[in-house]
């Protein structure tokens, strides 16, 4: 007679295999797993069954800091690798995205630093900086505003010279001495001075303009009456207001002046639309 054969367990739901791997690996709870992922896996000598999940693991979060430090390289500079790397693992944990991309991993992180590193601001604004350059680098292509263009503008009617902003712009608040920062960790820095570090946290806040010129994006502070008015130009306006609203603060003479300069600044920087 022949022997009975002993029953095979069933084989477990393919979402709950999933659920169990993704858990194990990404060192997020999803609840209690279903299935034990060490079960899955098949050992040998060379290696058991946890080393083989390891693995995995390992990789993950080796290519979230990396994914991480390419959209905040100089916060990574300033913090340290391995300080990076923890960092990293606190901020998925606390805030993990949920795009498929990894294009938008560090949306949420500058927001996370000022809540969670609070006793370093300098880290905050750094971030906030560092993403608003990410952010903008592949925003919609508008063409730009030339110098010709007021040029032909028929000289009685220049109030009315529309003047809007081009999309590809941000305006960050950030602590005073963040330039200073940024400049301080470029990639061919050797050593960023504490102290420095520590007038980023202490000095008031300074706003920051960052866009985009073409394939290149810059940031520069702003004089908070220069501010204003770009902020007006966001939605669209034109230049006899711009001017307008210097003449109430410093009389004609002076308003012309820097309402003209700044248009001139605007139009080099590629910062105004072509009207249509």
């Amino acid at each position: 007679m022949r022997p009975e054969r002993p029953l095979c367990s069933p084989r477990p739901p393919l979402a709950s295999v999933q659920a169990a791997l993704l858990s194990w690996i990404t060192g997020q709870g999803l609840g209690a797993p279903a299935v034990d992922p060490p079960s899955l896996i098949h050992s040998d000598a060379r290696a058991g069954a946890d080393e083989r999940l390891a693995v995995y693991a390992h990789m993950y979060r080796a290519r979230l800091v990396e994914a991480l430090e390419s959209q905040f390289p100089r916060l990574a500079r300033l913090v340290g690798a391995e300080a990076f790397a923890d960092l990293t693992a606190d901020y998925v944990a606390d805030a993990p995205s949920r795009h498929p991309s990894l294009r938008e991993l560090g949306r949420a992180l500058p927001l996370w630093l000022a809540e969670r590193r609070a006793e370093r601001p300098a880290l905050a604004s750094l971030a906030a900086l560092e993403w608003a350059r990410v952010d903008l680098y592949d925003q919609a292509d508008e063409a730009a505003m030339t110098l010709e263009t007021p040029r032909a503008w028929p000289p009685e009617r220049l109030g009315e010279l529309p003047l809007r902003l081009i999309a590809a712009h941000r305006f960050v608040e950030v602590a005073g001495g963040t330039e200073a920062l940024w400049d301080a960790l470029s990639s061919d820095a050797t050593e960023v001075p504490s102290a420095l570090v520590a007038s980023s946290a202490l000095r008031p806040s300074a706003p920051l303009l960052v866009w985009r010129q073409e394939i290149a994006v810059y940031h520069r502070a702003l004089a908070p009456d220069e501010c204003a008015a770009l902020a007006a130009l966001a939605d669209g306006s034109c230049f006899g207001v711009i001017c307008e609203r210097l003449a109430a603060v410093h009389g004609d003479e002076l308003a012309a002046g820097r309402a003209f300069g700044w248009l001139s600044t605007w139009l080099t920087d590629g910062l105004l639309v072509q009207p249509a």
